[in-house]
């Protein structure tokens, strides 16, 4: 029984180790500009460092969160960030597909 055990204890900290390995590699979701689907739940793209040029907006995107290094981000409903500015701030939830186009600085 004690084997059984001590197995167990082992075999889950190989397993919490290489899930902090894998999480460092990943994308920073906590930094930048996070676009996610849902309500905040899965993140969608990230835009680490934004530039004040105009990106395509993701297409299933539902809700943003500015983390860090802007102050605000201005969406279009045009692909080329042209037309109607309208800003979203640095927290934010809309329809998914509202908008094709958006800018941050």
């Amino acid at each position: 029984m004690r084997r059984t055990v001590l197995a167990v204890a082992t075999v889950a900290g190989i397993a919490i180790s290489s899930s902090a390995a894998f999480a460092e590699s990943a994308t920073d979701w906590e930094s930048g500009l996070t676009f996610y689907s849902g309500n905040f739940v899965t993140p969608v793209a990230n835009f680490p460092a934004p530039d004040g040029q105009c990106h395509a907006f993701p297409a299933t995107a539902g809700t943003l969160v500015g983390w860090s290094n802007f102050e605000n981000v201005i969406a279009y409903r045009t692909a080329d960030c042209t037309g109607q500015q309208i800003w979203l701030g640095t927290l934010r939830s809309f329809r998914p597909g509202e908008f094709a186009s958006f800018s941050a600085y």
